[in-house]
């Protein structure tokens, strides 16, 4: 009794005196759930990729205090482009067997391998932040630009026992803001910069070696800090890329021996010695809105890499070579972003635009920053009246889907997914009301309807069966186009007027009253599918082997179209 009174003692004085060589405490001492670290192993020569990421920085997007994304340039699709001298080591441990794949936490959640796809990277991390950690974690740390030295204090918290005798602490350095090359890119369309790809979170370095620090006081009720020290060289990486200060970020966690993440957390760094001023655009976007008109709307995102607040900010944007000077004003601080908007700009329909823009000064201070271009397009196309949307699928059709939108903004039409085969389908719809819709399709994959995989294409046709527009297909992940519609529902060929249908509700067969020479009977369900058709002098169609419920018939004659509801029942 007396020996473990004594054991006890000893342990409270040696907690007390660890604890007493930390002149303050930054960790949480109250038991907590585990953070996510998301490792997501990538290429630039991977097609699915961007989608991966993607995925991540929405997942980080959602729980920007819970979550942190690495992301691991490895493997064959990597081609030796980005990556470190301890990727391979961590992939092989995962059991990863194609790409993107990543671990949450290297938590084996089902079978022996903590490789996940990335259609399960959200709800894992749900999962694992719905679990108690046994420890706690918090960082903070300086960079100074002088000397090119980072300081990182990091602390743990010990607040339930473990089943192992230890723990590594592990230190990342990752970078944002690489621009650079990368396959598929328009399956994260937010990260295109003109023609390059804006790679975030990606592993630099390991400051604690591959597989951290051993920590070996992990009783409950300890208190452990560790400091690093590491002078950052002009280059990281194997391949070296250039290591720009303004863009690294840091993060540390904690594992059971080299798998199971416990928890973790990013390190906010302090800048000291920022020399010069300077704002990097780090990414430019032109969308063509949902507007009926010549104009388009663009934005950018500048980092402020200067040691004061940046107040104003000069550049240029310039459309199809005219250069227009604007100033922005605000207030962001020394190395966060800021967001600004161009104003709005005249651009010409239907064809190809190059637009530019140049940061010239931060503060009234000329600086010298890229300048960014990118390519955009507006199909506007001024309809009416009824209309039938063609769309030919290429030997994917899993991946194509469309919509169109009404002026409202809901949606007035869609299809899709359709089978994998380069089918044609057809679609007529009428718009209830005037105004400007929009359409949209978009494919899965990244690659459009026509990459060599089958031939797809959609076109529109009006009521005549008059060919509007025609799409190629080759239009990467969406293609958009805007209708500004000028023709109310319900306004038909006047020959047409005395055209009637009957019996409604039919049954089996349904007959067609007019005068005019029917060419052709189309009948579409309600979701605009061409459902059964008949060419030539058409008088009555069956309907027997059509599902009950609500049909459009359209009838084309020698003088117009006509479009008339039915019930089958």
């Amino acid at each position: 009794m007396k020996k473990t009174l004594l054991i006890l003692v000893a342990a409270m004085l040696s907690t007390m005196f660890a604890s007493a060589q930390i002149t303050d405490t930054i960790v949480s001492m109250t038991p907590s759930n585990r953070n996510v670290v998301l490792e997501e192993y990538t290429g630039v020569n991977c097609q699915y990729c961007p989608d991966g990421h993607r995925r991540a920085n929405e997942l980080k997007a959602a729980y920007p205090d819970r979550v942190s994304v690495i992301n691991i340039h490895q493997g064959s699709f990597a081609n030796n482009t980005y990556t470190t001298q301890f990727g391979n080591a961590l992939a092989n441990q995962t059991g990863l067997e194609g790409y993107p794949s990543g671990t949450v936490n290297r938590h084996v959640f089902s079978g022996s391998s903590t490789a996940l796809n990335r259609g399960e990277w959200a709800a894992r991390a749900q999962q694992i932040m719905a679990m108690s950690s046994p420890v706690n974690i918090a960082a903070e740390g300086t960079l100074d630009w002088a000397t090119r030295t980072v300081t990182i204090r990091v602390q743990l918290y010990y607040t339930a026992s473990q089943n192992v005798t230890s723990n590594a602490l592990n230190v990342a350095i990752l970078q944002d803001n690489v621009l650079g090359s990368q396959t598929g890119m328009a399956g994260n369309p937010d990260q295109v910069v003109g023609n390059q790809y804006n790679h975030m979170h990606m592993l630099r370095h390991l400051i604690t070696g591959q597989w951290g620090e051993t920590i070996n006081d992990i009783a409950q009720g300890t208190l452990v800090e560790k400091n690093y020290t590491y002078e950052i060289p002009a280059q990281l990486g194997s391949p070296a890329i250039n290591a720009a200060l303004e863009n690294l970020t840091f993060v540390a966690f904690v594992c059971e021996g080299h798998q199971e993440i416990l928890t973790g957390t990013e390190v906010p760094i302090t800048h000291v010695n920022v020399s010069g001023i300077n704002a990097n655009m780090n990414s430019f976007k032109v969308n063509v809105g949902t507007n009926c008109d010549n104009t388009v709307s663009g934005y950018f995102v500048f980092k402020n890499v200067s040691g004061d607040n940046a107040t104003t900010l000069d550049y240029t944007y310039t459309v199809n070579g005219v250069e227009t000077t604007a100033t922005w004003t605000g207030s962001v601080a020394s190395m966060q972003e800021g967001t600004v908007n161009i104003p709005a700009m005249e651009i010409n329909l239907n064809q190809n635009n190059t637009i530019k823009a140049k940061i010239t000064a931060l503060n009234g201070t000329p600086v010298t920053s890229s300048e960014r271009s990118t390519t955009v397009k507006k199909s506007l196309y001024t309809v009416g009246g009824n209309m039938t949307f063609i769309l030919k699928t290429d030997n994917y059709g899993s991946e194509t889907t469309f919509k169109f939108f009404a002026p409202d903004g809901s949606v007035l039409l869609s299809g899709g997914p359709f089978t994998n085969s380069s089918t044609i389908h057809e679609f007529a719809f009428l718009p209830p009301t005037t105004g400007c819709y929009r359409l949209e399709v978009y494919d899965a994959y990244g690659d459009g309807i026509n990459a060599g995989y089958g031939t797809g294409y959609f076109q529109l046709n009006d009521a005549e069966g008059n060919q509007i527009f025609k799409d190629n297909g080759k239009f990467g992940a969406q293609a958009t186009y805007m209708l500004d519609v000028n023709t109310p529902a319900g306004v038909e060929d006047v020959a047409m007027e005395s055209t009637t249908v009957y019996p409604n509700p039919a049954t089996d067969v349904l007959n067609i009253n007019t005068n005019e020479n029917v060419q052709r009977v189309e009948i579409f369900n309600m979701q605009g599918q061409l459902v059964k058709a008949e060419n030539g002098t058409v008088n009555h169609i069956s309907v027997k082997d059509l599902a009950n419920g609500l049909y459009t018939v359209k009838l084309t004659t020698d003088n117009g179209t006509s479009m008339h509801k039915i019930i089958k029942k």
